[in-house]
């Protein structure tokens, strides 16, 4: 019912939208009208294709139909252009009709694509970009807008770190540009500056700026890329209806090989037998479950084969003065393990008003509603999907009552992972609401003054059930929290462009003032040792303690941009840009940032233009700075915390009353001091080189790009830890210097095209290095140090992501028994590289042991085209590059979290014994299992069929008799096959926090293996 309502509200939306663009049709003088059609080289209608006038602003898009209609005087010349095909010029002279056909462009050196701002041709480009558009989008059922990155966009990164519903892939552009701050790019939506769409179905196409002569406009904000989305506006004509819709089955990639009841069983006696103890289980048991099975297969209990469904309806129509499209999707994702999921419902309306000759403006409004539950494991040791790998497969679920039962004498001491996702309740719900004008007055013919002002508003609520059935509750810490949180955003964008076109000459200068600023508040309240656990979350009051917390921040970021853009002779070109950005988060707020870029385009060159060789070739270079702001909005300032009121001495504490700490009637709560802050915190700058080349041939067929790089970042912010007499904790400072170098390459086009059969493919390669250069007279920084996880460091000429940690060497053999007596052990035992040589294992005999940056990534795509059929696949990858596992170390057992090994390795016959000395260490009271060692780094390599797909078109001489304007079927399956030697779930998955602890794994969903079918029909 819902959605038949939905539908309705949208086509009663549609009609009224059509009738306002009447009105405004028959208000505007009339002129006689040149009419026509566009069509590509097979005959099919082309929506969408711009028709503009030459040298002036009016224009107009075609329909559905790839009709146009269009006012201009007789001796016009019209400019028909549309991403993916060659532009092309019509002169009028006088004709009332026309009807042309577009030719498909593999070169993309005529398209106009998004520089921010502004838009310009490629050919006129100076910097290093890369496109996507939405036909590619299309090819692949993606939730998340940056799936869409992943495997097309040569020196783009993108990691699916975990494959729960609704998480969004982790991406980099050029690698790492901050050790500890945010590595994502600035995504720009319509001029929204820092939101992504959240429907990929809205997104027209994508500009991903990579150099920062490219980047360096947006300042402040760029230094880790900037990625421009446009989404799709309407066309003029009779409304036009798209529905697309599909159908998914999810079910994880692989399962771990691990122990049954029988192996489980006679392992844990092995273990118990070498340390001298009594067997856990007797001969009769044993039987029982080699001959009847029983216990529990953990992996099976908890994972699921859910059905995701994706439904989107949008209509879109209008005239001359006004075009509109407005959609509606939803999305009803299901985790693949118990109880948890992913909804989403969203709302987009893009609407163009031509006010008159010089005045149009844009008005987009958005609404995401997204509904999640139990979707935020983070991994770790106490995460369900964790524990069903290490629970004791001779337990049961429930014992013969029907109880759960909650822990085993073996394997992990923590809690039955059935029972804690079943039983667990973290829900979240939110509001995230946008409009945006755009207003743009064309003064003159060259100078456009634009005025874009965008304001935003969410609205989140949390609530958290961890009562009877979680381990929260079982350890006397179970508790109910509701919080809620609200942010508003505004940001006003005004620039004046003017372009100027004198003979041999062409310039256009852009200038901007740009203000954002936005507020956040929260309200957290939680109840613990409630009297009922009855109503859920819902009763607060219940609690026999209640705690509330509340917080307010605000920042604001001004900035002025000067830029210039000059051609000559469609040669020679030159941009030059300079920012200046002032931020609220830093004590030197304000920063400026310059850039400069040139290209040489060659074809146009009179030796180059009758090339049997080249189609194109145009060579780039550019150099430019960005910087970084990323840190709490008050980190600059000293702030007071709250804290229980306590004994003197306990803790500096005020109590703003007089009272005394600890008296009667002293406050129950006071105000400790709060960490140190820096007093001269600045921006992270990088200044970036980028030379390339864009290059065609065979008239245009074939493409290849290569860029080279180098990154220089300097000040890198840092959470630097503070002296305790300093007042303990962390404080943000600037400390040193890392550099990012790399190549990328990227080879595509239409190598055959005939008749019946195209085949379109694309091929990128990316090679990046990075190092840190300076940590400012630091010494080396160890990040989490503990003999049960791995250690990162960070180290002046190494890169970032380095494991550090002991060298497993394997087991001491029967020959070495004199020697590992030195160390308290025997024949055996797990043997570690003694650096030092004091016969002993500490930190002083860490060492590098690999590192998580790969040595290239690359990306393979191929679509065969046969009349009505397509066949597309796409490979994704990574060479090189390494990850600690701990949950495969974790399987190994000997730790007080997990006491007995549950991996299928660790059966009695794999072991170490006199007779079959293997390097898995025998069970033994001497013998140490250090997780943070070698044993557990493996290499991350992979290779993944990321995509496979199998589409049909229905032909228009079909569809015509049942009105119907475009229906495609296809089926797809995504994550199909990964070649890889690591050991683990999914290459991809991680638990990094920051660039320093990537490549580091414990307990992560990995991403499903999926199947689809689905539809796409226009009307």
């Amino acid at each position: 019912m819902k959605r038949i309502l939905l539908i309705f509200f949208l086509g009663m939306f549609a009609m009224t939208l059509n009738s306002y663009a009447a009105y405004f049709k028959g208000t505007m003088k009339s002129r006689p009208p040149v009419t026509g059609q566009v069509k590509d080289a097979e005959g099919n209608p082309i929506p969408g294709v711009t028709v503009k006038v030459l040298g002036t602003t009016i224009g107009t898009q075609t329909d559905v139909d790839g009709k146009f209609r269009l006012q201009a005087p007789d001796d016009a010349t019209l400019v028909f252009s549309f991403t993916g095909f060659t532009e092309q010029s019509v002169k009028l002279n006088g004709q009332a009709v026309i009807n042309i056909t577009l030719l498909e462009s593999v070169t993309t050196l005529q398209e106009v694509v998004a520089i921010g701002y502004g838009t310009q041709k490629r050919s006129e480009a100076t910097g290093s970009s890369s496109s996507i558009g939405a036909a590619e989008i299309a090819k692949r059922p993606i939730t998340q807008l940056s799936q869409a990155l992943q495997g097309t966009v040569s020196g783009v990164a993108v990691t699916s770190a975990s494959g729960q519903p609704g998480q969004a892939p982790s991406v980099q552009i050029r690698g790492a540009n901050s050790i500890t701050g945010n590595t994502q790019p600035l995504y720009v939506t319509d001029g929204n500056i820092g939101a992504a769409p959240d429907d990929p179905n809205d997104v027209e196409s994508i500009e991903i700026l990579k150099d920062a002569a490219s980047t360096a406009i947006y300042g402040s904000r760029g230094s880790n890329g900037v990625v421009i989305v446009t989404t799709k506006s309407g066309h003029t004509g009779k409304p036009h209806i798209e529905f697309n819709t599909w159908v998914q089955n999810d079910q994880m990639p692989k399962t771990l090989d691990l122990m049954g009841p029988y192996d489980f069983a006679r392992s844990v006696n092995n273990q118990f037998e070498s340390t001298g103890q009594t067997d856990a289980f007797t001969q009769a048991q044993l039987d029982n479950f080699k001959t009847n099975g029983g216990g529990t297969d953990w992996q099976k209990a908890l994972f699921t084969k859910p059905w995701v469904q994706y439904y989107d309806v949008a209509v879109s129509g209008g005239s001359d003065a006004v075009t509109y499209r407005v959609s509606l999707g939803y999305l009803d994702q299901p985790g693949t393990i118990l109880n948890t999921y992913y909804k989403r419902t969203t709302f987009k309306s893009n609407t163009d008003f031509k006010l008159n000759k010089k005045m149009d403006v844009r008005i987009i409004l958005s609404a995401s509603l997204p509904e999640n539950h139990n979707n935020s494991y983070a991994g770790g040791l106490t995460d369900p999907f964790n524990q069903a790998l290490e629970w004791d497969p001779t337990s049961p679920v429930k014992d013969a009552s029907g109880n759960y039962i909650n822990h085993s004498k073996y394997a992990s001491i923590q809690f039955n992972p059935v029972e804690q996702a079943m039983s667990q309740s973290d829900d979240g719900t939110a509001i995230d609401l946008n409009g945006a004008a755009t207003f743009n007055y064309h003064i003159i013919n060259d100078l456009t003054f634009t005025s874009n002002d965008i304001y935003s508003l969410g609205q989140n609520y949390l609530q958290r059930f961890y009562g009877p059935g979680t381990s929260q509750y079982d350890s006397g810490a179970g508790y109910i929290n509701n919080e809620t949180d609200k942010s508003t955003g505004y940001l006003s964008s005004n620039f004046l462009t003017y372009h100027h076109q004198f003979g041999n000459h062409s310039i256009t200068a852009t200038g901007l003032y740009e203000v954002q600023s936005g507020t956040a508040t929260d309200f957290v309240g939680t109840a613990r040792g409630l009297s009922t656990y009855s109503l859920g979350y819902y009763n607060l009051g219940l609690g026999s303690s209640q705690q509330t917390t509340s917080s307010y921040s605000s920042d604001a970021l001004v900035s002025y941009l000067a830029r210039v853009q000059y051609n000559y002779k469609e040669k020679y070109f030159l941009t030059a840009s300079v920012r200046t950005d002032g931020s609220s988060h830093l004590i030197q707020k304000y920063s400026t940032f310059p850039s400069v870029g040139v290209s040489w385009n060659a074809s146009n060159e009179d030796f180059l233009k009758d090339s049997k060789i080249f189609s194109d070739l145009k060579v780039r270079a550019s150099y430019g700075q960005t910087g970084n702001q990323n840190v709490g909005a008050y980190s600059t300032i000293a702030q007071i915390g709250t804290a229980p009121g306590q004994a003197p001495g306990a803790q500096p504490a005020y109590f703003f009353n007089g009272g005394t700490p600890g008296a009667a009637g002293t406050p129950s709560v006071a105000t400790p001091l709060g960490n140190g802050v820096s007093t001269a915190l600045k921006w992270e700058t990088k200044t970036a080189y980028d030379l390339g080349v864009d290059m065609a041939f065979l008239k245009g067929r074939l493409t290849f790009t290569a860029d080279a790089y180098k990154d220089n970042i300097n000040n890198l912010l840092y959470s630097y830890p503070a002296t305790y007499y300093d007042g303990g904790g962390t404080y943000q400072t600037n400390i040193g210097s890392l550099t990012n170098n790399g190549i990328e390459f990227a080879l595509g086009g239409t190598p055959v095209v005939s008749k019946d059969f195209k085949w379109h493919t694309n091929i990128t390669v990316s090679f990046n290095r990075n190092k840190v250069t300076s940590l400012g007279g630091l010494d080396n920084q160890v990040i989490q140090s503990g003999n049960n996880t791995i250690n990162a460091i960070l180290k002046v000429g190494q890169p970032l992501g380095e494991f550090y940690g002991y060298k497993f060497l394997g087991t001491w053999k029967t020959s070495e028994a004199a020697e590992a007596a030195q160390y308290g052990m025997k024949p055996g035992d797990a043997k570690y590289l003694d650096v030092n040589g004091d016969h002993s294992y500490n930190s002083s005999d860490y060492q590098l042991l690999g590192n998580a940056t790969p040595q290239y990534t690359y990306g393979f795509i191929n679509d065969f085209s046969y009349k009505s059929f397509t066949l597309s696949f796409m490979f994704q990858g990574q060479q090189g590059g390494q990850v600690f596992s701990q949950t495969l170390a974790y399987l190994w057992g000997g730790l007080g979290d997990m006491k007995n090994a549950t991996t299928i390795q660790a059966v009695p016959e794999n072991l170490w014994t006199p007779s079959h000395q293997t390097n898995n260490p025998a069970w033994s009271s001497t013998s140490v299992n250090y997780n943070n060692s070698s044993r557990y780094v493996y290499d991350d390599s992979y290779a993944k069929l990321k995509n496979l797909s199998l589409s049909y078109k229905v032909p228009a001489s079909y569809l015509q008799r049942i009105s119907v304007s475009s229906l495609e079927v296809y089926v797809s399956g995504q994550n199909l096959l990964t070649i890889t030697k690591y050991k683990g779930f999914d290459p991809e998955a991680n638990s990094a926090q920051n660039a320093i602890t990537q490549g580091q794994e414990f307990g992560v969903i990995p991403n499903p293996k999926t199947f689809t079918i689905g539809v796409r029909l226009g009307l």
